[in-house]
């Protein structure tokens, strides 16, 4: 019998002898995942993605049988060894009308997708997305990097709908990413482990960690992008973010086989940017600062300073700056160790500055930039990880980091390491989004990398104040215009300001008429935290109705904003009630898809039912 008879066969025989007994979970998506490989990590790209209808669990819990799979309607499975009864447990899952995601798939699944196994494997390569298949569509097709290794297969029946590439000219003759139907389920599978490549593309390559690569005084984070690990030709398509995307439709599209899955949008009210700005308070005082302080004041815009000298800062200044929105912090200063910063001196000199802030201003240190951006990557036990700083910093209360910068000034990896200045400047992590750090062993760390990727000093030391303001002026325009969607930080030193008055005063007032809003990185850090802590539940798809509740206990002065499928099948939202009164929507296509969006005040739990005609 030929293997696709075989495999026919027994999907059949297995249909025969399973039910599809099992009542729904009021959570539709179960993630199955550990911290190896960086498989939690997921739960970071869901929550970054909306998506807030997941259940987080292991296949080693001893809940996880097959009558739990049957409640959910979609799981994701992160890479993992599987045993041949979890194998089973699997199988019997999607025949049965299972939705299944799996990154870097166990071989022995793979007829679940479609793919035969060769045996071999392709590490740091790239992907192409099929644009025009269902899931890619509204997508940049590539070549986008990825990192880590990548299996290859070859399709069997599969719906290929992104294929691997060497490099980014060279196709590896096989799929990245593949859908597929088995039984009566439905199945997606990634090739290469989505989690892991995302955080290392955001992070950098953690072999580097601790080690001084770029030939620039100081361990930063840039130095973890060095010799060739970022291919700065993508930055202004942000292609982490892409790959991510492609996920998102995967999850909608699996669990569009059981109703559609509304998800929170990324930003503010219906807001398709939004910029923060910071200063890092050097070497001197409110004296100096005031002016800045008023410019930016005037202009509607608000900042974060991190101070250096608090004695030159005295308490009713602060106060009457943060009265105004404006946030003061910490500059903590590790630069006694610049070239090979150790976990305690760090972790002293963190600790010194939050007790400083406090004590001098009764101030909390929630988000930081170092001094000279210093950037430990080794843990306490002297092992490399380049999420130990971040570790440092949420055991210091810190939340969020901006310490990642677009500097590569003067370096021995050549001009521009880190890609072009100007217009074309992007976000070298390969994303414009504020998502958790991860350290080494795959655990996600309590805190937000933030990128700076407007950072005066580039701009300063080569004399181009236009290309200052036009790195700025091309983050926002693609994330206003190409869907190359951003969280834009600006850095803007007092000492510098000589220089960086007149384009900065350009961005906040292109910024203005744009109706961007400036915020300090507290503003945002309180916007996260309160979309991270909203959920929904409930969710029911009866009679052309979609109904949930949006559970929200944190409030904040901005809007929290849901993303609904505007379409189901052949039809339409015709309208959305909130405690059962009609709420204005607003009907946006986004990276290719068509969403209605309804805003709520955060803080209150609301009843949401679309009516779909």
């Amino acid at each position: 019998m030929s293997r696709k008879l075989l495999h026919t066969a027994v999907v059949l025989a297995l249909s025969t002898l399973l039910g599809c007994s099992g009542k729904k979970d009021n959570v539709p998506i179960l993630v199955l995942a550990t911290d190896r490989e960086f498989g939690t990590y997921t739960a970071e790209i869901l929550k970054t993605e909306g998506f807030k209808e997941f259940r987080l669990d292991s296949l080693a819990s001893v809940r996880v049988n097959a009558s739990y799979l049957k409640r959910f309607n979609a799981i994701i499975l992160a890479e993992s060894e599987i045993s041949p009864e979890a194998q089973q447990m699997i199988r019997r899952y999607v025949i049965q009308g299972g939705n299944l995601i799996a990154f870097r798939p166990d071989p022995e699944l793979a007829g679940l997708f479609g793919i035969v196994p060769e045996g071999r494997s392709l590490a740091e390569g790239y992907i192409r997305i099929d644009t025009a298949a269902g899931q890619g569509g509204g997508l940049v097709p590539g070549p986008l990097q990825f990192h880590g290794s990548a299996d290859i297969y070859t399709p069997e029946g599969c719906t290929i709908l992104a294929t691997l590439y060497t490099d980014r000219a060279t196709p590896a003759g096989s799929p990245a990413v593949v859908t597929h139907t088995f039984g009566k389920g439905h199945t997606a599978a990634f090739l290469y482990n989505l989690p892991k490549s995302i955080v290392f593309t955001r992070q950098g390559n953690p072999l580097f960690a601790g080690i001084e690569k770029d030939g620039i005084p100081g361990l930063r984070g840039m130095d973890l992008f060095t010799d060739g690990w970022v291919d700065t030709t993508n930055n202004i398509i942000n292609q982490a973010d892409e790959q991510m995307a492609l996920f998102s439709h995967c999850v909608e599209n699996l669990h569009g086989f059981s109703g559609p899955l509304p998800r929170f949008w990324y930003f503010p009210d219906t807001l398709e940017c939004l910029v923060t700005l910071t200063n890092d308070g050097e070497y001197k005082g409110e004296s100096d600062f005031e002016s800045q302080f008023r410019d930016v004041d005037s202009l509607g815009a608000k900042m974060s300073i991190y101070v250096l000298d608090a004695d030159q800062v005295t308490r009713e200044w602060v106060d009457k700056w943060t009265a105004r929105g404006f946030e003061i912090s910490g500059h903590p200063d590790d630069t006694r160790e610049a070239g090979n910063p150790g976990w305690h001196t760090m972790d002293s000199a963190l600790s010194a500055k939050k007790h400083e802030i406090f004590v001098r201003y009764g101030l909390d240190m929630h988000t930081v930039v170092n001094h000279w951006f210093v950037w430990c990557g080794r843990n306490s036990g002297g092992m490399q990880d380049f999420g130990a700083q971040a570790r440092l910093e949420e055991r210091n209360g810190i939340e969020m980091d901006i310490n990642y910068a677009h500097y590569d000034m003067k370096s021995n990896q050549g001009p521009y390491y880190l890609g072009t200045p100007g217009t074309n400047q992007g976000n070298f992590t390969g994303s414009g989004m504020v998502m958790r750090y991860a350290d080494v062993r795959g655990k996600t760390i309590n805190v937000f990398q933030h990128f700076n990727s407007v950072y005066d000093q580039q701009y300063t030391e080569s004399k181009d104040p236009e290309g200052f303001f036009n790195c700025f002026k091309g983050l926002v325009d693609r994330s206003l215009h190409n869907e190359v969607y951003s969280f834009v930080s600006i850095k803007a030193h007092n000492d510098e300001y000589y220089f960086s008055k007149t384009p900065l005063l350009k961005m906040l007032t292109y910024a203005r008429s744009l109706d961007v809003p400036v915020w300090t990185e507290k503003n945002l850090l309180d916007f996260l935290k309160m979309k991270d802590q909203a959920s929904m539940s409930g969710m029911s798809w009866k009679r052309n109705t979609l109904t949930f509740t949006v559970l929200s206990s944190v409030s904040h002065p901005e809007g929290l904003t849901c993303m609904v499928p505007l379409t189901e099948g052949a039809m339409e939202i015709g309208n959305i009630t909130i405690g059962g009164k009609d709420h204005p929507i607003v009907r946006r296509k986004i990276k290719g898809r068509d969403y209605a969006l309804v805003t709520m005040a955060p803080g209150v739990n609301y009843e949401v039912s679309a009516y779909y005609r």
